[in-house]
């Protein structure tokens, strides 16, 4: 039986870079999320077309909420989601902010491939698989590991925790209704806290965007945290 290759999921931070090459779909295996921040609210039509032509394999993504580095956070929570799903893909974040870097550092001593680039020709010869520069790229080949079974809360110890252990653990100290944050800002620094600060601030942004997805705390536009644990 043939093997197919990899798949390539390519992440467009639109806040920094707004020249999208939709070409590469269809060319190679694509998955390709454009995220658009709150303030976004027209879209070239040209784009437009091309997105509609290729619907199976391009998504949007727009906030409501706006936030410092909201679209950050948010564009890392996609990023861990679609790993955890395909363990095997090559994960390309399309934007000129270093500040992915350290994300993307997290990921490759996890044995996630992630890259970065600045914009769409940098990355059209470095797909599937990404060419292999110590700097970007992981080159390792990730080993699957089962996640940790629930138990009585304790900290998470490996750094190669998923960030969904990340959120187990978390879900589970904040049913407690003692020192739970009220604003955005105390909870970013709480789960930190609860992973031993073996996260950084992006990966414990893509906890809460867990947590908030699934019902358990909502978040106003001031940053006001409420629990439904």
């Amino acid at each position: 039986m043939e093997t197919l290759p990899p798949i390539n999921h390519i992440f467009i931070d639109f806040e920094n870079v707004h020249e999208v090459d939709l070409s590469l779909v269809g060319e190679k295996l694509v998955d390709l999320t454009l995220l658009l921040g709150p303030n976004h609210k027209k879209l070239d039509a040209e784009l437009v077309e091309k997105m509609l032509q290729h619907a199976n394999s391009v998504h949007l993504v727009r906030l409501t909420e706006p936030g410092s580095n909201a679209l950050d956070f948010a564009l890392a929570y996609y990023v861990g989601h679609a790993a955890a799903l395909d363990p095997s893909g090559f994960f390309q974040i399309i934007s000129g902010d270093k500040g992915y870097d350290p994300l993307i550092a997290h990921l490759r001593r996890n044995h996630v491939k992630a890259c970065r680039h600045p914009d769409f020709e940098s990355l059209k010869n470095r797909l599937n698989p990404p060419t292999a520069t110590p700097a970007i790229v992981a080159t390792s080949t990730l080993k699957a590991k089962p996640e940790p079974k629930p138990t009585a809360p304790t900290t998470p110890s490996s750094a190669s925790t998923s960030l969904e252990a990340h959120a187990t653990h978390s879900l589970e100290r904040l049913r407690n209704p003692k020192n739970r944050p009220a604003k955005r800002t105390t909870l970013v620094r709480h789960i930190r806290t609860l992973a031993g600060n073996k996260i950084n601030e992006a990966e414990a942004f893509a906890v809460i965007e867990t947590l908030r997805s699934a019902g358990h705390i909502t978040i106003t536009e001031k940053g006001a945290v409420t629990y439904n644990v």
